[in-house]
Parts: C-alpha cells; sequence; structure tokens
C-alpha cells in the first residue's frame, strides 16, 4: 500500500470525517421527506472513486472525489444514502448528498437523468397526480449490464429501476444508460413500463358503514 492509500484509510476512519459524511446524508432529500429521530446510520465499505485522492509530504488532502455510502435504519424503514465528497482548492472536503440507493450513474448523470425520470412521468398513465408539490427520487436499483460496450466506449450499457415518490404514490420507472464515446445517452420508461403504487396510508377507507357507524349530522 502507498503513501497517498495510507493517508486515504486514515482520511476515512477519521470519526470526525465520517461524521461529516453522515450529516450529509441526514439531508438526503429522502430522509428529509421520511424523518426519523431514531434513525441510526453507519458507513458502508462501499466506495467508488471519480478522481484518485493524492496528499502532500504532510500527509493532507489535496485533490480526490469519491462516493460513499451510509445505511439508515429506523422507523420500519431501511435504505442506502450516498453522500459524494470533493476536495476544495484549499485541501478542505465539500461534503452533500447524492441520490439514494444503488445507482451506479455519477453525480453529473444523477443530475441529467432525474430531468428524464420526471418528463417521463408527465406522459404516464396515473404517473403525475394533480397539483403534485411534491416529488423526488425515494430510491434507485442498479438491473444489470450488458456483456459488451459500444465501440470507443469507456463502459457497457446498463439498466436501472428508480423508484419517484409523490404525497400519494409511488413511480417505478426504468431507466437506460448508454456509455458512447462522446458521453451517455439516458432513457427513461417506455411509459407502458412506468409502475404507479398507491401508498398505503393513503388509500381511501372503502369500508362499507352500518347505519350505526354514521357520523351525528
Amino acid at each position: 500500500m502507498g503513501d497517498d492509500e495510507i493517508a486515504f484509510d486514515r482520511l476515512l476512519n477519521d470519526t470526525i470525517e465520517q461524521q461529516h459524511v453522515i450529516n450529509a446524508a441526514r439531508r438526503a432529500t429522502v430522509f428529509l421527506q421520511n424523518p426519523c429521530a431514531d434513525a441510526r446510520f453507519s458507513i458502508e465499505n462501499e466506495l467508488r472513486r471519480y478522481k484518485p485522492p493524492s496528499f502532500d509530504s504532510s500527509g493532507k488532502i489535496v485533490s480526490g472525489a469519491w462516493r460513499q455510502s451510509v445505511a439508515e435504519q429506523g422507523c420500519g424503514a431501511s435504505r442506502i444514502l450516498n453522500v459524494m465528497l470533493i476536495v476544495q482548492g484549499d485541501g478542505k472536503l465539500a461534503v452533500f448528498p447524492l441520490l439514494p440507493g444503488g445507482t451506479h450513474a455519477d453525480p453529473l448523470l444523477q443530475h441529467d437523468a432525474v430531468k428524464y425520470a420526471m418528463q417521463s412521468l408527465a406522459t404516464a398513465l396515473g404517473g403525475l397526480e394533480p397539483n403534485c408539490t411534491v416529488m423526488y427520487v425515494a430510491d434507485t436499483e442498479f438491473l444489470a449490464k450488458e456483456m459488451q460496450a459500444l465501440p470507443g466506449a469507456k463502459s457497457p450499457p446498463w439498466k436501472e429501476l428508480w423508484t419517484l415518490q409523490s404525497r400519494t404514490q409511488k413511480m417505478l420507472v426504468p431507466m437506460q444508460f448508454i456509455p458512447d464515446p462522446t458521453g451517455t445517452t439516458i432513457s427513461a420508461g417506455p411509459n407502458s413500463e412506468i409502475q404507479v403504487v398507491p401508498l398505503a396510508w393513503q388509500l381511501p377507507d372503502i369500508t362499507p358503514r352500518r347505519k350505526h357507524d354514521m357520523p351525528l349530522q
């Protein structure tokens, strides 16, 4: 293990930096929309490097960018919250939440893909509830990667399933990412494969009432 790797391992195990990661995970939209005072957080071993970390002779980090995952449990929920860390020019770490779940999309792809997912719901049957004021990505699931990449592409195409949520329903949107020599093409849908699932706690009470159950006028 080289000096940079030793210094990086030390940084990852620093309790102060670990708390910064957890604090960023707590700012994820899915957690803010589903707050839990009893939630427990633990940092996963999974790490995705976007720019190799490097350190100066004193052991201070000077460059690097990576993603860490945080497991959240509590209030009947269990999810993975992802956090991006970028070394700024002064050697300090910028830490902010990414989309939850197992997406393989990098931060820029995530940003662009959200727009495609939202647009697909506009034409899907029941995809958008009337007067919707809350819509967010509640989960992402990596499904499969194709065997071969397109000529000149850095990786093969892959598929994911994203769960978007409003106040009354969840929308399961198939997503496809197709890298090519110039970037990555993103597609959402098709509409016929988008599933709309009402949230159980929002379903209306349709149980027939007996006469003596009717409220007094």
